[in-house]
């Protein structure tokens, strides 16, 4: 490496020690930090990682750890882009080459944002961790690249964590709102923030933009995570098709797809595409966190992959501002709300379909084995409406053996006592508050 990229990587580093924090809202998702562990942050584009990697800062600083013994570098940075052909050893001398005397005396903290754009990063990270017994902290938006290097060099010494937009129950701190209790004036608080986060969405940068300015930042995030998240770094051959790709299933929020119809129509319009194709590209969305596909419920994987697939966004108003108007419809929005907090709790998010032809919204298998049935209908009001959500819930209830399911609404609030169970009909912001 040239001595130019060392003298670059010399001011990196001293910009990463020189770096000043300050306390922003929190955030319910907790940075796993273990002893001689590489901690690792995923999750899309602009949803607060960074933020998230400064909450950790703030909290060593607390303790008493020395300033100079934190590093941060944010490598979507130009100057780094030496790196792709290695060079690493450039960094460790910056540092190093400052602070000899910490080498094997002292525990140094790095922070690394985004490092996965560059090539062989994983061999650094461990380099740090096993001969200078640092603790180090990585975050990436995407799954894919992370937990296939992680899975060669890093294998059982790195515990990652998933990071979402603001959460509904997220948004209620930051506002100043308490999640819990009672009172009018409680609740009038708790309807305003529900109101303001339909229309905002869990972008953390958007909150208190007006709707012109939000729906600019949000084609911003659009057009950046496709560039750079998706299509450059998969070396996509075909942009454009993706691109149709996205807006066909944005606009398709809740239903179901086929892989097989879509890749007709893509064909239809022109792109030489194939069913493997459609399904490596949608891969790839869902490795960015941006597009989310649900199977349907069932022990076999057979019929997994006959039935056809749901689709949901990241985030419900990224998701309208690119469609064409679909989640106008309060039910799609709703169900694309309630599916991102599920998410957020477990990768096991299904959706259940009786052998009647009755579907249930979601089946989700949460960490510690618990099976919860989410039936989601914005309004309920009429007796069609009310009878058909519910006898799907009744039909997957008698058929799982599960005594409780849950009835998400905008507004309705009560108890249905089935045969099989109870229906707990909640309104979706008492519903996500606490969730």
């Amino acid at each position: 490496m040239d001595t130019s990229f060392q003298e670059t990587a010399k001011v990196v580093v001293d910009e990463g020690l020189e770096r000043e924090f300050t306390a922003k809202s929190p955030r319910d998702t907790r940075i796993p930090m273990v002893p001689d562990i590489v901690s690792v942050c995923i999750g899309v584009r602009r949803c607060g990682k960074s933020t998230l990697m400064e909450s950790v800062i703030l909290k060593l600083l607390s303790e008493g750890v020395p300033r100079e013994n934190i590093v941060c570098i944010n490598f979507a940075d130009e100057r780094l882009l030496p790196l792709q052909s290695g060079g690493w050893d450039a960094l460790y001398t910056a540092y190093y080459g400052r602070y000899p005397e910490k080498r094997k005396r002292e525990t140094v903290y790095f922070f690394f944002d985004e490092i996965q754009l560059y090539p062989r990063w994983e061999l650094f990270v461990e380099r740090l961790r096993r001969e200078e017994n640092c603790r180090v902290f990585i975050t990436g938006s995407s799954s894919h690249l992370l937990s296939q290097e992680i899975a060669t060099e890093l294998r059982g010494r790195s515990l990652s964590c998933e990071l979402f937009p603001f959460s509904f129950a997220e948004y209620l701190t930051r506002a100043g709102v308490k999640r819990g209790g009672r009172g009018a004036a409680r609740r009038l608080a708790q309807m305003k923030a529900w109101d303001d986060f339909k229309a905002q969405g869990g972008f953390p940068a958007l909150y208190g933009q007006p709707e012109d300015t939000r729906k600019l930042i949000h084609r911003e995030y659009h057009n950046a995570l496709m560039l750079h998240d998706v299509i450059e770094r998969n070396r996509v051959s075909q942009p454009l098709a993706m691109r149709h790709l996205v807006n066909r299933l944005l606009n398709g929020i809740g239903t179901v797809f086929s892989f097989r119809k879509m890749g007709e129509e893509l064909k239809a319009l022109g792109f030489p595409i194939t069913r493997a194709t459609v399904a490596q590209y949608l891969q790839w969305l869902e490795d960015a966190y941006f597009i989310f596909t649900v199977n349907v419920y069932s022990a076999s994987v057979a019929r997994q992959a006959r039935e056809l697939r749901k689709v949901y966004c990241v985030d419900h108003a990224l998701a309208d501002t690119l469609s064409n108007g679909v989640l106008k419809n309060r039910g799609q929005m709703l169900e694309n709300i309630v599916f991102v907090q599920l998410r957020r709790q477990t990768e096991r998010v299904f959706y259940y379909k009786s052998k009647g032809g009755f579907e249930v919204d979601f089946m989700a298998v949460l960490p510690d084995g618990e099976k919860r049935l989410v039936q989601v209908c914005a309004d309920i009001s009429s007796p069609a409406t009310r009878k058909r959500e519910l006898r799907a819930l009744r039909a997957a209830m008698e058929e799982t053996g599960l005594q409780e399911a849950w009835l998400v609404t905008e507004w309705e609030n009560e108890t249905v006592e089935l045969p099989c169970g109870t229906v707990h009909v909640v309104p979706a912001a008492d519903y996500l508050a606490q969730a």
